[in-house]
């Protein structure tokens, strides 16, 4: 009864900063602004509309799709030998990918800003991907250390004794068995990266917009517009979530060695 009792403030703000949001998201999303009529499709067929949508959606795939590829490959390598058990500093190296993150976010990018600026490098699509990346890579490592960690060394050293190079156990063993948690980086890094603002805002100097932005110069004209939007993520997200449990399970059941 106890144990129950204490749930309860718990629940109360699940469901008050989250269910209810969430709620109300749907909620506009279905609702025709025009004439407050409930209607499925017609916030999606203004969107449609919407003549900048399409870049909109081109920047967002670039920027999310690059920064999560330059994330796994810088996190993957970082993440391996972090592992390693003759690397005897993995704590402070840990430490120092983490520190930033005790930083308020506009402050990095603002410095990030007056560095690019002092160089002279030209604030666009570049300047994003590596405030993207610089914001989301420990994102990426943490998962990917902690699944690599938790891979059985027997593995490794069985294929050792029959013959297998390093290279080829890692092909064969340690890279299929960390895919969920590649997965869970992937989705931990691609899902923010394409509906951020901040980090956009500030390294195009407001000349780029990715969804994020969109949805939040539609809040003002056109709540139901942007809630629209929202929704179509949301359902992109639970794809991605549903992806990673079951790559998840599949890693949990030993599964993965080709």
């Amino acid at each position: 009864m106890f144990k129950k009792c204490m749930a309860i403030p718990y629940a109360l703000f699940m469901a008050l900063f989250v269910l209810l949001p969430l709620a109300l998201v749907l909620v506009f999303a279905f609702i025709d602004a025009s004439d407050g009529s409930f209607d499925m499709i017609a916030n999606f067929k203004e969107l449609a509309k919407e003549q900048a949508l399409g870049k909109v959606i081109s920047n967002s795939l670039i920027a999310g799709l690059s920064t999560s590829a330059l994330c796994l490959l810088i996190g993957y390598p970082i993440a391996y030998f972090l592992t390693k058990p003759e690397f005897n500093r993995k704590g402070v190296m840990i430490g120092l990918f983490l520190a930033p993150m005790w930083v308020n976010f506009l402050l990095r990018m603002m410095a990030t800003k007056a560095v690019f600026n002092v160089l002279g490098f030209k604030m666009g699509m570049g300047a994003v991907i590596f405030g993207l990346t610089y914001e989301y890579l420990p994102f990426m490592i943490m998962p990917l250390y902690n699944t690599i960690l938790k891979i059985d060394k027997s593995y490794i050293e069985g294929a050792s004794d029959l013959g297998a190079t390093p290279t080829r156990a890692f092909w064969k063993i340690t890279l299929p068995l960390s895919m969920p948690g590649i997965i869970s980086g992937l989705t931990m890094v691609l899902i923010p990266s394409i509906t951020t603002f901040a980090v956009t805002e500030i390294m195009s100097n407001g000349k780029m917009m990715l969804l994020g932005d969109f949805i939040y110069s539609l809040k003002a004209d056109s709540l139901n517009m942007a809630a629209a939007i929202s929704f179509v993520l949301l359902i992109f997200m639970g794809i991605s979530m549903f992806i990673s449990n079951k790559y998840a399970d599949g890693g949990s059941k030993g599964g993965g060695i080709c």
